[in-house]
């Protein structure tokens, strides 16, 4: 493509505003749009419940392959307890977001179409209710079937992360996104989007299975920690590229720029690129999630690869101290405030701190704490 990255935006700019003048919304637009809906959308009963049945589908084979496959894996590969609770969801994304990314990439790159590499070829030949090929249809389903699962999922099933709620707006976006470009037949350039973003959450969740495997039987080994940083550094530069960088390019400048001249009377121009420009917008507010990782390696507030929107969990025993309970003798525990060791040897409490410092309390101060927290239960 001719056209550089900046030259894009402007460019953009530039035709939304003749757009605008030309078409913008009228004090109809509500009723122009499910005019236009019913005129040139065509999607059927039995493909919406085929994608229903694929999201149950894909909701039951997570659950089935993390009961009988992952959890007993990871449990035998001895993985913390708190890498064996999320491990099961990173192993089934890895796998379905593999087979995805490499099917896409196989329906662009066969020599069967060349939409990638010319995007106007995306809008060439289009006409409403034009079919859609097997192969393209086979990946728009399963891709819709999937994120029915994953906003179940997100709420059911994974991990609460600080991202969680704009996480089940980008799935409903991207479900909005596809079933709506298949309803109207952009779908050509909905499998380009596909492929730009798949690519980066296999190298993510890739690298949060070799975090996990990093620290297994609570020993440290060198080689998943190695991985760990070249998945996380390919997943940066590939979100980087593909999210950031050939996304505009490829993506926002074929419908705001390449798409009028072709189609002079396409539908839903202001619909489709808002919803194109929102997922933008995504990438790049998640994008700063990955440079406050990077930040945090350098500046030595973290020594290793680490998912930065997952909250912090308290451990059983820190549970405990909240609660008031009493720790066994000999028990250890490790604050998350001040990394501090506190130990009972029967003869007193010993304070271990962050600088090595040491702190004895006698019995009689540990008795008189002791005596105004309430006892365990048995």
């Amino acid at each position: 493509m001719d056209v550089g990255y900046l030259e894009v935006f402007n460019k953009l700019w530039h035709h939304s505003q003749i757009e605008w003048a030309e078409r913008g919304p009228k004090k109809t637009f509500i009723k122009d749009f499910f005019n236009e809906i019913s005129s040139f959308g065509f999607i059927s009963v039995e493909d919406i419940l085929l994608c229903l049945v694929l999201g149950v589908a894909f909701t039951i084979l997570r659950y089935l392959m993390s009961t009988v496959i992952f959890e007993p894996y990871f449990k035998w590969c001895q993985f913390s307890e708190k890498d064996q609770k999320k491990s099961p969801e990173n192993a089934f994304k890895f796998l379905f977001y593999s087979c995805a990314y490499g099917y896409c990439t196989y329906i662009l790159f066969n020599g069967k179409y060349y939409f990638f590499q010319d995007t106007r070829n995306c809008w060439k030949g289009w006409y409403k209710g034009m079919p859609v090929n097997q192969d393209i249809y086979i990946l728009y389903v399963v891709q819709i079937g999937f994120y029915f699962h994953s906003i179940y999922a997100t709420l059911f099933m994974d991990q609460w992360r600080r991202d969680s709620i704009l996480m089940i707006v980008h799935h409903v976006l991207t479900n909005g996104l596809l079933f709506f470009s298949f309803a109207v037949r952009y779908h050509r350039i909905g499998v380009i989007v596909l492929f730009l973003h798949d690519i980066s959450d296999v190298f993510l969740e890739f690298s949060k299975l070799c975090v996990a495997f990093k620290s297994r039987g609570g020993k440290y080994h060198l080689m998943p920690d190695i991985l760990s940083v070249v998945g996380v550094s390919c997943f940066a530069l590939v979100w980087l590229y593909c999210r950031l960088y050939l996304y505009p390019l490829k993506v926002l400048f074929s419908c705001g720029c390449d798409a009028r001249p072709v189609l002079p009377a396409a539908p839903f121009y202001f619909f489709f690129n808002a919803m194109l420009w929102a997922l933008f917008f995504m990438n790049i507010w998640w994008f700063t999630f990955i440079v406050w990782l990077l930040v945090r390696i350098i500046v030595g507030k973290s020594t290793g690869v680490e998912d930065t929107r997952e909250i912090p969990e308290q451990s059983e025993k820190e549970k405990q101290l909240a609660n008031g309970e009493n720790i066994a003798n000999g028990e250890l525990h490790e604050s998350a405030g001040d990394k501090a060791v506190l130990m009972y040897n029967g003869n007193g409490i010993k304070r271990t701190g962050e600088n090595g410092e040491h702190v004895v309390h006698d019995n009689e101060q540990f008795r008189h704490r002791q005596a105004h927290t309430k006892k365990a239960s048995p």
